[in-house]
């Protein structure tokens, strides 16, 4: 709006609507404030058509952006970005401003028909989800990415599995048969500490100590102590006086499928955590030192154990509402 205020005239309007900035000039002549006004409405126009081309940025650009900006500092940096271009290239590198529900929902459908687990899916989800937050929070991207919206899919709860004694003794017998001189040592690691495998073939000989192994490349990136039987310790630290470990995932792959064991899919790679945590539970262990031992965060994801203690084994005996009455039971 364009008013005459003494002998000037005062130019009052939003360019963006009633919401938006308010900007207010004199002018000595009215067309001086009509032609300004004209101008500043191009000009702004022009700037929102050239943030939406930034805004129109590819996937992969935005990856590499994240990465740049804040993923390389990442325990998983490379893992992670590398699982990114992936699903980038699953979803056809789409302008990233416009991945929608609609077109997750489609990709996540197309992928549960190839087999693929929802856990699998849902950790693509909070990979992706945090990419945007982080992107916004670095004003990489102006916008609230509407993948922040999409929930995770539901997953079936599923019985953790652990070998059992005669189980291992089959496994360790082709563990010893492999040409993978490393492997025979990272299994005994995993089985007499609850170690990943990612940190017990880590380990090195100065985390050798006190009789036990100090385990400092973690997950969550806290470091633990785990003691172990010194004929154990001893048996250990003297081969890694020789130099690290080698890669052997694939060899105990290999030994697991000639033992004719078997388990979930998806729990291979932590079957030897599984096991100790679940005899050191069955054995009579103290649920919040397994804790400690395994290095978990939260007690609520040790608690996976707690049903096979003998107490609570014992206490379903004791406790149930017919106990002791059912000597001599009688039929209806």
């Amino acid at each position: 709006m364009i008013t005459k205020v003494g002998k000037k005239y005062q130019l009052d309007f939003r360019p963006d609507g009633s919401k938006g900035k308010r900007v207010t000039r004199l002018f000595k002549l009215r067309a001086d404030a009509v032609q300004f006004q004209q101008t500043y409405v191009s000009r702004l126009s022009e700037t929102q058509a050239v943030q939406a081309i930034v805004d129109d940025r590819q996937l992969n650009d935005l990856i590499k952006l994240w990465f740049d900006f804040h993923g390389r500092s990442l325990k998983s940096a490379v893992d992670t970005r590398n699982r990114l271009f992936k699903l980038s290239e699953l979803l056809g590198n789409p302008r990233a401003k416009f991945i929608d529900p609609e077109l997750l929902a489609g990709y996540r459908t197309t992928r549960l028909n190839q087999g693929i687990l929802p856990a699998t899916l849902n950790r693509e989800l909070i990979t992706l989800k945090a990419l945007f937050r982080e992107l916004k929070r670095l004003s990489v991207i102006d916008y609230d990415s509407s993948v922040l919206t999409v929930r995770k899919l539901r997953e079936a709860k599923r019985e953790l599995s652990y070998l059992s004694l005669s189980q291992v003794e089959r496994l360790r017998v082709q563990v010893d048969l492999t040409t993978n001189e490393s492997l025979p040592f990272v299994v005994m690691i995993c089985l007499v500490t609850g170690a990943r495998w990612s940190e017990a073939e880590g380990l090195t000989v100065k985390n050798c100590i006190n009789q036990g192994f100090q385990f400092v490349d973690t997950k969550n990136g806290n470091s633990r102590f785990v003691p172990v039987e010194e004929s154990v310790f001893l048996y250990i630290k003297n081969r890694l006086v020789q130099g690290d470990f080698k890669s052997c995932y694939g060899a105990f792959r290999s030994a697991f499928k000639r033992a004719a064991l078997v388990v979930p899919r998806g729990q291979l790679a932590h079957i030897l955590r599984h096991t100790f945590a679940s005899h050191f539970t069955m054995n009579g262990g103290n649920i919040i030192a397994l804790q400690k031992i395994l290095g978990h965060s939260s007690l609520n994801q040790t608690m996976k154990y707690a049903h096979l203690a003998p107490s609570y084994m014992v206490q379903a005996l004791q406790f149930n509402p017919l106990s002791g009455s059912l000597n001599n039971p009688t039929t209806a």
